[in-house]
């Protein structure tokens, strides 16, 4: 790893921060500044919406405006929309009808920028999931409409160590949909059949001229499996799930010692990061 290296990809959550903490550490901001600086690309690949990484990107403007955001669902590039893939309205109300029908404790919700909703038609079924997320929602529908919400996401009420029996299940009910617990955390995405951060990678790299030799990728979950076996050089850092960092080429510190900044900055001073 030193010059020949074009593009940084990175998780948000427990990677460049720990989860729960709402901005960037100093030093890895004024690391992808620098990296950006360069001439070479930074890009976020996160399991969160955009709007969400723009806020906690405050200050660092230009470490965003480029990334694969909603598991590799939406590309952006220099601030633009440039790919999009999504989940049908009819499969995602589907979903839903089925965690009304058979889960006592879970439920779907969309994201359309800064608007959450519960999809579901028992609205009595929300009555005490006091998670940050539904706390954050508007309300609920029991049908989409027009508009294809950017994320789905299911929040469940059972501990995280239980999510993967409903993974399973969904699963099983599903086969053109994707399931994807995001880490140790009561949640699952609901994804594109097929669809992951490693796609959401090449589509980046293709967009911006970059070759897969020419990037580095930084992950902590099992959300970033996919993506740290696809990019030859890869991270996990030391805070992260066996199975990520058996699946990484390489190992960093721990979250809390700004490992992402350690990486750009090794770029930038053209050596090789080994741990």
């Amino acid at each position: 790893m030193g010059s020949d290296v074009r593009l940084v990809v990175s998780d948000i959550d427990d990677t460049l921060i720990p989860r729960g903490t709402s901005r960037l550490p100093e030093r890895t901001a004024k690391a992808i500044g620098r990296f950006v600086a360069s001439g070479r690309f930074f890009a976020p690949v996160t399991g969160r919406i955009r709007d969400d990484a723009v806020r906690m990107f405050t200050g660092c403007p230009v470490g965003c405006a480029t990334g694969a955001f909603v598991n590799g669902q939406m590309i952006y590039v220099d601030g633009r929309l440039a790919h999009q893939e999504s989940v049908s309205s009819e499969r995602l109300e589907a979903v839903a009808a089925f965690l009304d029908r058979h889960t006592p404790a879970a439920n779907l919700l969309l994201y359309q920028g800064s608007d959450i909703v519960a999809l579901t038609g028992r609205p009595s079924r929300l009555e005490g999931y006091d998670t940050a997320e539904n706390r954050r929602r508007s309300g609920c529908v029991a049908h989409i409409g027009s508009v294809t919400p950017e994320k789905a996401n299911i929040q469940c009420s059972c501990r995280p160590e239980e999510v993967p029996h409903l993974v399973a299940r969904l699963s099983e009910r599903f086969e053109d949909v994707d399931f994807v617990q995001p880490g140790a955390v009561s949640e699952i995405d609901v994804i594109p059949k097929g669809w992951s951060k490693a796609k959401g990678v090449q589509v980046l790299a293709d967009r911006l001229g970059v070759a897969l030799s020419e990037v580095v990728a930084v992950g902590d979950s099992d959300n970033d499996i996919a993506m740290l076996a696809y990019v030859p050089a890869s991270y996990a850092v030391s805070s992260g799930t066996l199975a990520a960092r058996r699946t990484a080429a390489h190992c960093l510190p721990s979250v809390g010692e700004e490992p992402v900044a350690m990486v750009l900055e090794a770029v930038l001073a053209g050596k090789m990061l080994s741990f």
